[in-house]
C-alpha cells in the first residue's frame, strides 16, 4: 500500500476519533485531570510540557545546519535543514486550523462551562485545535525516527509524552492532541519525501 493512501486512511481514522472524543470522552477526561491532585505524577507533565515548545528545536536545528556547512558535511546539514523546516511548517501550518475552527479552550469549559468552537479565533483561549505543542512534538518525533530509525522507540516515546501532558495540565482536550498528532506525522512525511526520497543521502 502506497504511503499516501495510508496516509488517507489514517486521516479517516483520525477525523472519526476526533469527532467521537468532541461528542462523548473530551469534557469527561480533561475534568478528570482537573480534579486529579496536584501530585509527582501531574507535576512532572507540567515538567514535560515545555518540551512542546519549537523555540529550542529550531536554535538546536539552525546551528548544525550551519556547523556542517561550515565542515562541509551536506548530508547532515541536509538532515538539519529537514528538522528545521518541519518545525517551521508544523508551526506554521497548525494555525491554518487553529484560526478557522476556534475552538475554546478548556480553561473556559472548567471556569464558565463553554465548549465547543466558535468558528473564528485568535486570542489564545479560542484556539484550542490542534495543539501547537503536540504537533511540534510528533512532528519532531516522526523526523528523527525517519533520520535515526534505530531511536524511534525513543523518540516517539518522548513525542507522545509531551503530547499527552497537554491533556494532563488541561491546556488542551484529547481531539485537540490526536488531530496535532495526525498532522505532525504527516508534515514530517511529506517534508521527508521531498528532501530525501530522490537524494541519495550519506548518512555516517
Amino acid at each position: 500500500m502506497k504511503i499516501w493512501t495510508k496516509l488517507f486512511i489514517y486521516f479517516i481514522l483520525t477525523v472519526v476519533l476526533v469527532i467521537i472524543f468532541y461528542n462523548f470522552w473530551d469534557k469527561e477526561i480533561i475534568l478528570f485531570f482537573h480534579n486529579m491532585k496536584n501530585n509527582d505524577f501531574k507535576k512532572f507533565f507540567y515538567y514535560i510540557t515545555d518540551f512542546g515548545k519549537s523555540t529550542w528545536y529550531f536554535i538546536v536545528s539552525a546551528i548544525l545546519f550551519v556547523y556542517f556547512n561550515f565542515k562541509k558535511n551536506f548530508s547532515k546539514a541536509l538532515m538539519a535543514k529537514y528538522f528545521f523546516m518541519v518545525n517551521l511548517i508544523a508551526g506554521v501550518g497548525v494555525w491554518l486550523f487553529k484560526i478557522p475552527f476556534g475552538r475554546m479552550r478548556p480553561k473556559l469549559f472548567l471556569q464558565d462551562g463553554l465548549y465547543g468552537f466558535t468558528g473564528f479565533g485568535i486570542h489564545y483561549d479560542y484556539t484550542s485545535f490542534p495543539s501547537g505543542h503536540t504537533i511540534t512534538a510528533i512532528s519532531s518525533a516522526t523526523a528523527l525516527t525517519l533520520l535515526f530509525p534505530k531511536y524511534k522507540i525513543i523518540f516517539i516515546t518522548c513525542g507522545v509524552i509531551i503530547a499527552f501532558s497537554r491533556i494532563v495540565t488541561t491546556n488542551h482536550y484529547p481531539s485537540d492532541v490526536i488531530f496535532a498528532s495526525y498532522l505532525g506525522v504527516l508534515v514530517a512525511i511529506v517534508l521527508y519525501q521531498y528532501y530525501f526520497k530522490d537524494l541519495n543521502v550519506k548518512r555516517n
